[in-house]
């Protein structure tokens, strides 16, 4: 990136995972270094890359905090080593962010660098309470303040204060002294957009002792104006099911492409997590003569799949083969590559498959499977005389461990699901948290082995899917509602 590197400057979002931009997803995944705020979920920074260096430079209210100083020299500092920085910060970086004051330090440095805006939490965080800050007939102008140290907002506009718990009442008392009356519609939103949201929804006049019996906390925001009577219409959303819910998905990144969508459809706040993640084994000479020689090609994964076909390269050299696979999910990963499927085992798992295989005996099957793999397969159909050649092409290996910050988090917030596609992804999470955190988590499992597995190793698991999918999962969890 020549002399220097860069500074993206990037707001996450009011909080939940979901309503940081594509753009600012696709920087952290890409980044050297994260330099992250207190206010930024955790769950957003499991998108870095697997070696990024993780940055808390956030700043606690009457507690330990990052000079400003100290983080832009952090910045300079990391750029100028050439590597790709992506400074994160809550909301908006432009609006009480410091992003400006970060960008002209930048700029006056000679540093490349680019804002990349984020959704304001003055904005989002109403909405999710169901209250929009402008209405026709209502409100046709938005105030944003800062505790109680901001100036403007007349009757007919909407005020929307940032940090104002703490200073709440010279907050209240300043607001009518804007035009505002002790009658006027208020709403106070803790937490806005994550699963642990909180609102109350009072006046003016009542709102500090209302704040102060409900044990209202920072981060919140406060909206004052008329425009807070329409959550009685807005406020009325339909959220989805898993509304107000945290869902762990800990199966491999090449198998939960598109899950997190699926629960995010039904309103849950998703934090990926892969406990699994697949690494491709050098071919042995032979297995062109084995492949050659096979009738059949029996795949009990998708990994399996993929591995396959990345050997051979060219899916002309399948022309003639017949194919067996273990389920639908993988028969569909087949047919998104080319690849016909010409049986679908019953399910679930090897065991059905072998015990209904469609080939002759005097057709010889070629098993490409992984080094976790068993033999079920192998051996159920040896026993009953069918020739089979088994080939081991990927090895199911442990992730990196997760970043220390966000494992704290989930141990004092704690989820309300974890999502396990293997018996080797519950026990390997489940040496990640503690044991009192695994019994209270319901769990959601795909199959009878991933879900024996996880029993023995200790997790709660009230949900059972037969199909390797996201909305066969979604579907087991909504079941046990």
């Amino acid at each position: 990136m020549g002399k220097h590197g860069k500074v993206w400057i990037v707001g996450a979002g009011p909080g939940a995972p979901g309503l940081i931009t594509v753009r600012g997803q696709q920087l952290l995944r890409n980044a050297d270094v994260v330099l992250f705020d207190r206010l930024v979920n955790p769950a957003i920074l499991s998108w870095a890359r697997d070696g990024a260096e993780l940055l808390d430079v956030g700043k606690m209210p009457g507690g330990r905090r990052t000079e400003q100083e100290t983080i832009c020299g952090l910045l300079s500092q990391k750029a100028k080593k050439g590597l790709r920085v992506v400074r994160l910060k809550g909301g908006d970086p432009f609006v009480f962010g410091r992003g400006g004051e970060e960008a002209i330090w930048l700029a006056q440095r000679n540093i490349p660098f680019e804002v990349v805006p984020g959704v304001t939490s003055g904005v989002a965080v109403p909405a999710a309470a169901g209250i929009p800050v402008t209405h026709r007939g209502v409100s046709t102008e938005v105030a944003f303040r800062i505790g109680a140290k901001a100036k403007g907002s007349l009757e007919g506009k909407t005020l929307v204060g940032f940090m104002s718990v703490e200073g709440l009442g010279t907050f209240l008392r300043e607001s009518m002294e804007c035009g505002f009356t002790k009658s006027s519609p208020m709403a106070l939103i803790e937490q806005g957009t994550l699963p642990t949201q909180k609102t109350l929804f009072s006046t003016v006049g009542r709102m500090l002792e209302g704040a102060k019996k409900m044990k209202i906390r920072p981060p919140a925001i406060v909206v004052v104006g008329d425009v807070v009577a329409l959550r009685h219409q807005i406020g009325r959303q339909s959220k989805g099911k898993l509304s107000g819910q945290r869902v762990i998905l800990t199966v491999s990144s090449a198998l939960a492409k598109g899950w997190r969508e699926v629960f995010e459809e039904e309103g849950a706040e998703v934090w990926e997590m892969p406990m699994t993640q697949i690494q491709e084994i050098p071919m042995k000479h032979c297995w062109e003569r084995d492949l050659k020689n096979a009738t059949w090609i029996a795949f009990t994964s998708g990994a399996g799949v993929r591995a396959l076909l990345h050997a051979v390269g060219d899916i002309r050299k399948l022309a003639g083969k017949s194919v067996a696979v273990v389920g639908p999910s993988t028969a569909q990963i087949c047919r998104q590559h080319g690849l016909g499927v010409d049986f679908i085992g019953p399910g679930p798992g090897a065991t059905a498959l072998a015990k209904h295989w469609p080939g002759k005996k005097d057709q010889g099957v070629l098993h490409c499977t992984g080094s976790a793999e068993e033999g079920v397969l192998l051996d159920a159909l040896q026993k009953r005389g069918f020739s089979v050649k088994r080939i081991l092409m990927y090895r199911n290996i442990a992730p990196s461990r997760p970043p220390k910050v966000i494992l704290q988090k989930l141990q004092t917030d704690g989820a309300e699901w974890v999502v396990f596609a293997s018996g080797t992804a519950a026990e390997r999470f489940h040496r990640l948290m503690s044991k009192s955190w695994a019994t209270g988590t319901k769990t959601a499992v795909i199959g009878e082995s991933t879900a024996k597995t996880a029993r023995q190793a200790g997790w709660k698991v009230v949900a059972k899917s037969k199909d390797v999918s996201a909305r066969a999962v979604l579907s087991a969890m909504l079941k046990t509602r």
